[in-house]
């Protein structure tokens, strides 16, 4: 199988999400008081000062490469994809067994499994030893490109969140909690950087069995998109920070890929 750059199979709508993203932001943003004809004319603004995109906008991106990761926690959870180690088994692409087709079609029904398979030797999820394959990490890094469209989905979740805690009836409220410091020592956020996305790690990877075992236990009733998102920001946001003099000595090949 080649690693090529495969065309998205559709797996959602297909519809252009940016409707429903600056109608929740301006409804938001009007709710707490801002004036929508202001917004309007900022927002007309902005948009003149960037230039227009060299690639076209695929919204069947945005689910697919948000839904992509949920093969790989298949592979390290199945006990049938597991070997006597609890390791991910390493897999053939096809075949009547566990397959990587078949694992594709068991975490992701209603899409194109061999596109997928593709996608993810293209990006890294998975990589080839000999002829089977095997997951990078229990992680799947993102370019640069592909970590904006993942980043999209999470923020459209949390717009939709915030738009039904603040509108929606009051006990119809979901999940929306954070924790601010306002006064945090800026020489502190390498270390709780490190231990928030570890902690953070552990914390999902049970959330997405909890998931996943709802999944398996109720195969034929209605389906919906569920997440769990935890972040974290600062503000003012600092600069990107640049690795020390020698730093790149120490790695073959840097990866210039985020975290998904």
């Amino acid at each position: 199988m080649g690693a090529s750059r495969a065309r998205i199979p559709a797996a959602g709508s297909g519809v252009s999400v940016a409707p429903e993203f600056l109608e929740r932001l301006a409804r938001i943003l009007v709710h707490i008081g801002y004036s929508p004809q202001e917004l309007r004319r900022e927002f007309q603004q902005i948009c003149g000062a960037l230039k227009e995109p060299k690639r076209t906008w695929d919204p069947a991106e945005l689910n697919y490469l948000a839904d992509l990761p949920h093969v790989i926690a298949h592979w390290h959870a199945d006990p049938q994809y597991l070997n006597s180690r609890g390791a991910p088994l390493a897999l053939p692409l096809k075949g009547k067994g566990p397959s990587l087709l078949n694992l594709i079609r068991r975490a992701l029904p209603r899409v194109d499994p061999a596109a997928a398979a593709q996608t993810l030797v293209r990006i890294r999820g998975v990589y080839r030893r000999k002829n089977r394959y095997l997951p990078s990490e229990r992680y799947i890094h993102l370019s640069q490109d592909s970590g904006f469209v993942h980043g999209l989905t999470a923020l459209l979740g949390m717009l939709r969140t915030v738009e039904r805690n603040v509108s929606g009836p009051r006990g119809d409220a979901i999940l929306q909690r954070c924790a601010f410091n306002p006064s945090f020592p800026v020489r502190g956020l390498p270390e709780f950087h490190a231990h928030v996305k570890r902690a953070a790690g552990d914390f999902l990877w049970g959330m997405d069995g909890d998931m996943r075992r709802a999944q398996e236990a109720d195969p034929r009733g209605p389906r919906t998109r569920l997440g769990v998102g935890v972040f974290v920001f600062e503000d003012p946001p600092r600069a990107h920070s640049r690795r020390s003099p020698g730093s790149a000595g120490r790695r073959a090949r840097p990866r210039r890929r985020r975290r998904s």
